[in-house]
């Protein structure tokens, strides 16, 4: 099972969708589901702007919407410095919304995991 799918499974369907491959995390203005969270981080990073900040000024937002990322720090750690700044950032923003959650799910080879909740 997909994480969007799973994700309406549980929460049924949303009013808004912000997808941050394709729109801008300014966009976000509304509780609902965010998903593609990592490539929000990358394109605030390429704006200068401190991803990790700019998500905990919308916290009271995100705090009644689902949210969706992929896991990316896994692996080789990349030799360019901008692609380490992301990682790291990612995953930091990553636990800040962890650790605000109510409930927080891994999906791992279309498998939901309860992490917290």
């Amino acid at each position: 099972m997909g994480k969007r799918a799973y994700a309406r499974r549980l929460y049924k369907d949303f009013d808004f969708v912000y997808d941050l491959e394709r729109n801008d995390p300014e966009d976000i203005k509304a509780p609902g589901l965010i998903v593609n969270l990592h490539a929000g981080v990358k394109s605030l990073l390429k704006r200068n702007i401190n991803a990790l900040e700019f998500f905990e000024a919308k916290i009271e937002i995100l705090k009644n919407s689902v949210i969706i990322g992929d896991e990316i720090s896994g692996g080789v750690v990349p030799l360019d410095e901008f692609e380490r700044l992301w990682r790291d950032q990612t995953g930091k923003l990553y636990q800040f919304l962890a650790a605000e959650a109510d409930i927080v799910d891994r999906i791992f080879a279309g498998l939901p995991i309860r992490l917290k909740g």
